[in-house]
């Protein structure tokens, strides 16, 4: 895909991407509200202490209204992407790491999510999210997967396989998939590299094995960074995405706000203002009357580096 990066600059994104005069637009008006871009819509909630969201206020934010599936179809972009594709079912898989494999899975993951996205259209709410992963398939190898099948089969360890999978008829013999492709130890902070296209989905990013790890580490930290929210008035709010996840990181809604606490850098102004929070409340209220889940949203977004 490096090799194709002039095909971006060459203007064959006419007619698919309307970026320049919308997005720049866009940016800069949010960038004059508040001197950096909000992209989760965290210091729209009422007394929301403003602070640095780090890497995330540089990103580029693709929605809807920047996206033309329409004339997509028609781009040579697209006939690339599917000369990739096809070029993955002679992959040999057999002889890669760990980190290999986490890299390459991660990738083709996020681009399995794209062509479904191209291929059926946006999805508006949580069916539909879920039908779209059941339906966006990938050839690897010779053996075609799913969106559904990657991240539970192949990503995610058993203990971790979320219940909306068993939802969908998949037809995967389970052991089999994991036996040859899967990962041979759990990695939760893959919640912070899948990006399904949606406004509460991580920024979306290439993995390359040789930094996966340092690399997932940073896309947590990032994540937590730009979509945490602590107020004023001493209220946190966490994202519907690290709530729904929780069974990755910890038991509970107390033991989930202490994961979050230890993840931050001693040295941030978020672990302070959330541990000043925490500790304001001690003796007086339950956990769950001073944090609220940011419900998970459904727009259509890609965040990406320009």
């Amino acid at each position: 895909m490096e090799k194709s990066g002039n095909l971006a600059r060459s203007g064959n994104l006419q007619g698919s991407f309307r970026i320049d005069a919308v997005l720049n637009v866009a940016a800069a008006k949010e960038k004059d509200q508040r001197g950096q871009q909000d992209h989760y819509g965290i210091f729209a909630v009422p007394d929301s202490v403003v602070r640095d969201i780090g890497p995330y206020k540089n990103l580029v934010r693709f929605t809807s209204s920047a996206f033309d599936l329409r004339g997509f179809s028609s781009s040579t972009l697209l006939t690339k992407l599917r000369e990739m594709l096809e070029a993955l079912q002679q992959v040999d898989l057999r002889f890669l790491t760990h980190q290999q494999k986490l890299a390459f899975w991660l990738n083709i993951y996020n681009t399995c999510i794209m062509h479904g996205i191209l291929q059926h259209g946006l999805p508006s709410n949580s069916e539909k999210l879920l039908a779209l992963k059941n339906k966006a398939t990938i050839n690897v190898s010779g053996q075609k997967f799913n969106a559904l099948v990657i991240e539970n089969f192949v990503l995610r360890q058993p203990s971790s396989v979320k219940e909306e999978f068993w939802k969908c008829d998949v037809d995967v013999e389970e052991q089999q998939v994991r036996g040859l492709y899967g990962l041979n130890s759990s990695e939760p902070n893959i919640l912070f590299a899948m990006c399904c296209g949606t406004r509460s989905s991580p920024a979306l990013r290439i993995y390359k094995a040789d930094r996966v790890m340092m690399d997932l580490e940073k896309a947590k930290l990032d994540y937590l960074q730009a979509s945490l929210v602590v107020t004023s008035t001493r209220r946190l709010m966490i994202p519907g995405l690290i709530h729904s996840n929780m069974h990755d990181f910890a038991k509970n809604m107390e033991s989930l706000l202490r994961w979050i606490c230890d993840q931050l850098p001693t040295s941030w102004s978020l672990r302070k203002s959330m541990v000043d929070c925490l500790r304001g409340h001690q003796g007086h209220l339950k956990v769950e009357d001073v944090v609220e889940v940011i419900q998970y949203d459904y727009e259509f977004q890609y965040l990406l580096p320009m």
